[in-house]
């Protein structure tokens, strides 16, 4: 591993930086399209609600945020924000997003900003990195494999209609 390129530096022209409040606009498009694909009808694709989460992220501080420039173009984005275990006290880090432009940056880009999380955090001393995403997305489900995550936990949803008939989910129980 040691001849690996620094996180700022990475393969194929790829920089990755701080994220600053130039970004976003940028990233909150990014964000926007997280919510599509993970979200698909449900998703919140406001543009003003993710400027105004991104404008208090970078105000507030605290969070680990990285953008990856190619070009001189925003291809991508990390967020890493730290949490500890109320009960054992460890401190764990929270994968809050990751966005790669497939179409401009590719794979590589991805894995370059896995990395940089990766090595983050090593050096913050976490514990555990929690990272979430939609059973549908296959692209980051094969990301967090290739790391070496492991599902832990899975979630089910159902749609309940008022006065629904026989045929709908959940009425053989009844």
């Amino acid at each position: 591993m040691a001849d690996r390129p620094p996180a700022a530096a990475a393969p194929s022209g790829l920089v990755l930086r701080d994220f600053r409040l130039s970004d976003v606009e940028t990233v909150a498009g990014f964000e926007a399209a997280i919510a599509v694909k993970s979200f698909a009808d449900e998703a919140v694709t406001d543009p003003a609600h993710y400027r105004k989460k991104l404008t208090k992220l970078i105000k507030y501080g605290g969070d680990w945020t990285k953008v990856a420039e190619q070009d001189e173009r925003l291809v991508g984005w990390v967020w890493v924000a730290p949490r500890q275990n109320f009960i054992t006290g460890d401190t764990y880090a929270d994968f809050r997003s990751m966005y790669v432009d497939g179409k401009r940056a590719g794979p590589t880009a991805a894995i370059a900003l896995l990395r940089a999380v990766l090595d983050h955090c090593r050096e913050a001393g976490y514990t555990r990195i929690v990272g979430r995403t939609a059973s549908s997305n296959d692209a980051m489900r094969a990301l967090y494999r290739l790391a070496g995550f492991e599902e832990k936990h899975i979630v089910y949803e159902m749609d309940i209609a008022p006065n629904s008939g026989p045929d709908t989910p959940g009425r053989a129980l009844d």
